[in-house]
C-alpha cells in the first residue's frame, strides 16, 4: 500500500543553506536508497508573513506496515551522514494514509 511519509525540520539559524544542501546533495539520496521509499518532494512551510517556519519532505512510500518502514528509517540513521545545521529538538514525522482515490482535476 502507497502512504506518504511528513517529515519537517528547522535550520540552525543563519546556517539555512548549509541544511539545504545536506538535504538536498546526501540526506534524501541515503533515504530514499532503503527499501519501500520511492520518492521524496520537498516544500517550506511559511508563516502568514511569508517567514520560512520549518522545512518539510513528503516522502512516497510503498509498504503493508508503514510504523516497521519508519523503525528501519531510525534504525539506518546511524549509519547516515548528519550535519550540525539541523536542529534536532524540531524534527517530527507523521505517516499519511490515504483516505480513498487521488482526485485530479479534469482537462
Amino acid at each position: 500500500m502507497r502512504y506518504l511519509f511528513e517529515v519537517s525540520s528547522r535550520a540552525v539559524a543563519g546556517r539555512e543553506a548549509e541544511y539545504e544542501a545536506w538535504y538536498d546533495q546526501t540526506h534524501v539520496h541515503e533515504v530514499l536508497a532503503l527499501p519501500g521509499f520511492l520518492s521524496c518532494e520537498r516544500f517550506e512551510r511559511s508563516a502568514p508573513d511569508g517567514s520560512v517556519q520549518e522545512f518539510v519532505a513528503i516522502y512516497e512510500v510503498e509498504t503493508d506496515d508503514p510504523q516497521a518502514l519508519l523503525h528501519s528509517l531510525f534504525a539506518a540513521a546511524p549509519t547516515m551522514k548528519m550535519t550540525d545545521a539541523i536542529d534536532q529538538t524540531s524534527a517530527r514525522f507523521d505517516v499519511l494514509r490515504p483516505l480513498g482515490q487521488k482526485v485530479s482535476a479534469k482537462n
